[in-house]
């Protein structure tokens, strides 16, 4: 919307419509022009989108880290749920051993989350010197 149509609108007051002008429409894209739009990059020879084989060695070393943290949240899960669907009391050497999964649990999330923030900070340093 230009500022024009913006004072033009309030110089109305705000229940006159919008001139035609003023009003933008943004269509979304549909099936067909996703489609049409995957052919054109198979075409011209770019991997396919999502597939797995074109992402490079450090994404994918990314993402191999956190599927590690995932697997790793649902052994913590799976342990827990298993002491507590057993019925009885857990003993403290198992109390223990949950806690300790726990802590290195969250010291390879904290790990993982530090990396990423120092990455993302490198990256937008980058960025800065090149503008």
């Amino acid at each position: 919307m230009s500022i024009e149509a913006i004072a033009r609108m309030a110089a109305a007051g705000a229940s006159a419509p919008l001139p035609p002008e003023a009003v933008t429409f943004q269509p979304s894209p549909t099936t067909a022009d996703v489609t049409g739009f995957q052919g054109a990059l198979n075409a011209a020879g770019a991997p396919a989108v999502g597939a797995v084989d074109a992402l490079e060695p450090a994404v994918k070393a990314m993402f191999t880290q956190l599927e590690k943290v995932n697997g790793e949240a649902k052994s913590v899960a799976e342990y827990a749920n298993a002491a507590q669907a057993s019925g009885a009391e857990m003993t403290p050497g198992e109390v223990v051993n949950l806690t300790m999964r726990c802590h290195e649990f969250m010291f390879h999330c904290q790990l993982t989350s530090n990396i990423a923030n120092r990455t993302s900070d490198g990256i937008q340093q980058l960025f800065r010197q090149q503008s």
